[in-house]
């Protein structure tokens, strides 16, 4: 989510990647059951010095979704916003259009040309194609919560999994997770949770990282998630226990 533009440089290993993907598989193998009911969770936010908070409301409604993220901090403010709308079929989200406004810039926008395609961007006259399965910066995080919901076989150890993921700033790229084991994790607040923690394989110093702790109690939505570009402090959400 926090990452800068680094251009088209997978473009050619995606399609690659993309040529046996794992969804295509039987309409409606996915019911709509299977998906989170509403809700928003809370966390303390923390990024270096500064500590706040952090919000993330999934609200699906039919065939449709709306999910947001927000942190703020005390006196500056919202430090972040994302949000990501679009619908909700048999292999996913498929996301129509993501918003990403941080403190002091420009809102930017990724607008998914369904179903065919490109992406286009604010303040960009370049597009991106749409790829099969492909996520946003912040659908990724409900997407990885899903399959890891609904596929047992990806909770076992050292499991991968693969989606490609866009941002507001025309960046594409291939993300990688791997199941790195259990971990039980001490929420704001006190309780703790037992978690399944996933990492983003990077294959650069300067790759977008990611990890997430899925929680099997709230149907794999993340009790701690820990984001960063590789130049920035993480920004880091650890959910406040009821």
């Amino acid at each position: 989510m926090l990452n800068e533009p680094t251009g088209w440089r997978r473009r050619a290993l995606l399609g690659a990647a993309l040529a046996a993907p794992w969804w295509v598989r039987a309409e409606g193998s996915a019911a709509s059951s299977t998906w989170p009911k509403a809700v928003t969770l809370d966390y303390h936010m923390r990024r270096g010095l500064l500590s706040g908070t952090g919000r993330l409301a999934w609200q699906p409604q039919g065939e449709r979704y709306v999910l947001r993220l927000e942190a703020r901090l005390p006196l500056l403010g919202v430090l972040l916003t994302q949000t990501s709308v679009g619908r909700l079929g048999p292999q996913g989200l498929m996301p129509e259009r993501f918003t990403d406004e941080r403190l002091r810039r420009p809102v930017r926008t990724a607008d998914f040309q369904r179903p065919d395609g490109p992406i286009r961007f604010t303040g960009r006259s370049e597009t991106a194609p749409l790829q099969p399965g492909m996520q946003d910066r912040l659908s990724w995080m409900l997407q990885l919560a899903w399959r890891v919901q609904t596929e047992a076989r990806l909770r076992e150890p050292g499991r991968e999994l693969e989606m490609p993921v866009v941002g507001a700033r025309g960046d594409v790229d291939l993300w990688s997770f791997r199941l790195q084991g259990e971990q039980t994790l001490s929420l704001a607040g006190g309780r703790t949770a037992k978690t399944l923690r996933y990492e983003r394989l990077a294959r650069d110093p300067g790759d977008h990282r990611a990890e997430v702790w899925l929680d099997p109690v709230l149907q794999h939505l993340p009790a701690r998630a820990r984001l960063s570009d590789g130049k920035d402090d993480p920004l880091d959400l650890v959910l406040v226990a009821p």
